[in-house]
């Protein structure tokens, strides 16, 4: 059961980390209670059109169908102790997720890490934890992967700019020109007043103004920093 979930969630990951211009994901940290996650993927027109192109050329999709099987992610989800809220589909990548995760579920525990006695949050994103997802995935969601061909995702140390000239080469100069301006946006609540933010290597986080709530954090990281990463993007807020 655990496996067919990573292959979910992995590929959840993968569309919702590359998938240029809209990105997010939303979550909610509670003491001693389940967690509420919701992420939405929503890719650019032309990235949608050149995965999909590639995808009917392997004989793996069709006009109008979409890479996710709702029906099965759903399933899934439940049957691990994950409360599934909403899953709906746009297009033929777009998909947006809402759900309650146990606090202590074996998928957040490389990636979240809360002290609720010291007040403490650190949010981690590596290719570490990602590849546990990753390689969970059956051959057919792996191609869909290798088209990015990431180095988050395929372990090789490639600068950010001549990544952005590989995707260039690969799938046209206007698709590398959407990589280099999109940003993958990360929204963090905790249950205490968040006194100070920081991100590490890339990325920003800030506060809302002191007449909004303090107790969230937004994070941006650059998508062609975080595809590049080698090391670990880690958010701390105290």
């Amino acid at each position: 059961m655990m496996k067919i979930l990573y292959r979910i969630l992995g590929c959840c990951a993968a569309v919702c980390i590359t998938a240029a211009c809209s990105s997010s994901a939303h979550i909610v940290i509670r003491d001693t209670a389940d967690y509420s996650l919701t992420a939405e993927f929503v890719p650019s027109s032309l990235l949608e059109k050149n995965i999909t192109q590639l995808l009917k050329q392997k004989n793996e999709q069709v006009d109008g169908q979409s890479v996710f099987n709702t029906q099965e992610l759903r399933e899934t989800l439940s049957q691990s102790g994950i409360t599934v809220k909403e899953i709906t589909v746009k297009g033929s990548m777009g998909l947006r997720l809402a759900c309650t995760v146990p606090h202590n579920h074996e998928l957040l525990k490389d990636v979240i890490s809360y002290d609720g006695n010291e007040r403490k949050t650190s949010v981690s994103l590596s290719p570490k934890n990602i590849a546990s997802f990753l390689e969970m995935l059956p051959q057919e969601s792996r191609d869909f992967i290798d088209m990015l061909m990431a180095p988050l995702f395929t372990g090789d140390k490639i600068p950010p700019a001549e990544y952005e000239e590989l995707i260039g080469a690969a799938y046209g100069k206007k698709l590398a020109g959407e990589l280099r301006s999109a940003e993958f946006v990360l929204t963090v609540d905790v249950p205490y007043k968040i006194q100070a933010a920081r991100i590490t290597p890339v990325g920003t986080v800030t506060l809302p103004t002191k007449t909004e709530k303090t107790s969230r954090a937004s994070v941006r990281i650059p998508l062609i920093d975080l595809l590049c990463t080698v090391g670990t993007i880690e958010v701390q807020l105290q």
